[in-house]
């Protein structure tokens, strides 16, 4: 019985240990967003903000699932900073790792996605 136990216990241990993902931090791009709307009353606008961070983390969870995010920079294996025309992905010290130059989204997270799973030690 003991041995089952310590066999399971061991067990555990190695699957947590396989499913450590790597913790990518995302460099939020705030840009300030305006909205005309003719009403009857004369024009409204309406302006705010729109962040990319939470854009992009989503398009990561559904075609790179093996990578975690962070809020904390410090804790990060890789920080992600997104940029019309590509995207460049480097360490939290901010050497630079890997340039993708993808001009969508998606081929942008499978690209950087290949670089991670390619280089990931964990």
């Amino acid at each position: 019985m003991t041995r089952i136990l310590v066999f399971c216990a061991m067990a555990s241990v190695t699957a947590a240990a396989q499913n450590v993902q790597p913790k990518v931090f995302v460099v939020d791009k705030v840009t300030a967003t305006a909205q005309s709307r003719a009403s009857g009353s004369g024009v409204t606008e309406n302006s705010g903000e729109h962040h990319s961070a939470p854009v992009v983390m989503a398009e990561f969870s559904k075609r790179c699932p093996s990578v975690a995010f962070t809020t904390d920079r410090a804790k990060a294996d890789y920080v992600l900073q997104t940029q019309p025309g590509g995207s460049i992905l480097t360490t939290p010290n901010d050497d630079v790792l890997y340039i993708s130059p993808a001009k969508t989204l998606g081929n942008m997270v499978k690209d950087v996605c290949a670089y991670i799973a390619r280089t990931y030690k964990h």
